[in-house]
């Protein structure tokens, strides 16, 4: 296999995770390298370069895309400029890895699908929490019909919100999209599309509302309710619980941090625990993105499944709006779920970069 060289756009709050991420990959033997290291302003690169010991570093995006050995970049920007961002780095001829959001709408979403397809390269965009072992498990669980037919279905998270970036209060941002999306990512991965969206929003400090209630309509018939905000201090429930005719699914934990699943089928009467087989590090996503290009495989997470959440998201901001429900017309092509015998490999071994 050919090397892989990667370039961080960005030196924010999250761009540590992801250097830690590419070194574990190397770590366990993947032919992957971070050569390059670029930030809106310098001084964040080059401390993050320093300190990881990344040889390129700066705040020139323009000469990082010159670069012939760069061959993919993750952009880590804030989400108001990702569209621009990755579309630069595809014509550039570089594969692209997005954080959410991949783009600010569903058009500019499918112009950068189109585009990575067209010229043969691969686009991946965050969040991955259906790479994880406790969604597969759950995916799995639900496919057998341990809890029989899905009737509805919730999801939670928020918290304070950032005080270190006040992009995140803007419009084009928000906590629907920066904490929402996590559970529609999970919901709709588990659950299948969604058909209609309607959302009731208030507060926000800036130009972006800050306390999201929606109630989702699925394609498959199935109910389901999503609480975000700016304004949960605190809270003890699970993130995402799955409601059957013959029993319940929960996450323990948040969905992109998950410690493993609880069940509760009317056969056996009792909640039974089961975690997860080791700590899945929410920047998963890179190892699912450097594979499908040093294998020419596709994504595990299908880039179509961003601009379905993308879609509920901009439905829901209207529906917030008109105080109407609001259609949801994308498809996506659902993620993988990997047999149990292949999802349970790396439980035994100890590995303190694995956890970000």
């Amino acid at each position: 296999m050919p090397g892989l060289k990667l370039a961080l756009l960005g030196a924010g709050n999250v761009a540590e995770s992801y250097v830690r991420q590419v070194r574990r990959l190397r770590e366990d033997g993947m032919d992957v390298e971070l050569a390059a290291i670029c930030g809106r302003m310098a001084e964040g690169a080059n401390r993050l370069a320093s300190r990881f010991g990344i040889a390129a570093h700066g705040a020139d995006y323009d000469a990082l895309l010159s670069r012939a050995d760069i061959d993919g970049v993750i952009v880590l920007t804030p989400m108001q400029l990702h569209h621009a961002h990755a579309k630069s780095a595809l014509l550039a001829g570089k594969h692209v890895l997005v954080e959410k959001t991949l783009a600010g709408t569903v058009d500019e979403a499918e112009e950068l699908l189109a585009l990575a397809e067209a010229r043969g390269l691969c686009l991946a965009a965050a969040p991955f929490t259906t790479l994880s072992p406790t969604f597969q498990a759950a995916r799995r669980r639900i496919a057998a019909g341990e809890i029989g037919e899905i009737r509805s279905a919730r999801a939670l998270y928020g918290w304070a919100g950032p005080d270190w970036a006040g992009w995140f209060h803007q419009q084009g941002a928000g906590p629907l999209r920066d904490l929402g999306i996590y559970g529609l990512t999970t919901l709709t991965g588990l659950l299948g599309p969604v058909r209609s969206v309607h959302a009731l929003a208030n507060g926000g400090n800036g130009t972006a509302p800050d306390n999201f209630q929606l109630s989702l309509e699925f394609a498959n018939g199935c109910l389901g309710t999503v609480a975000t905000g700016y304004t949960l201090q605190k809270f003890k429930t699970p993130g995402i619980e799955i409601y059957g005719t013959r029993g319940t699914l929960q996450f323990i934990g948040q969905d992109w941090a998950p410690e493993g699943h609880e069940l509760w089928t009317n056969e056996s009467g009792c909640w039974r625990s089961f975690a997860a087989p080791f700590a899945w590090p929410w920047t998963d996503g890179v190892r699912d993105f450097c594979q499908s290009i040093l294998s020419r495989q596709p994504l595990a997470s299908h880039p179509t499944h961003a601009v379905h959440v993308l879609d509920i998201v901009n439905q829901a901001m209207a529906s917030a709006q008109s105080r109407r429900s609001e259609a949801v017309r994308t498809g996506f092509v659902r993620p993988t779920v990997e047999p149990e015998a292949l999802a349970a490999g790396d439980h035994r071994r100890h590995n303190p970069l694995n956890i970000t």
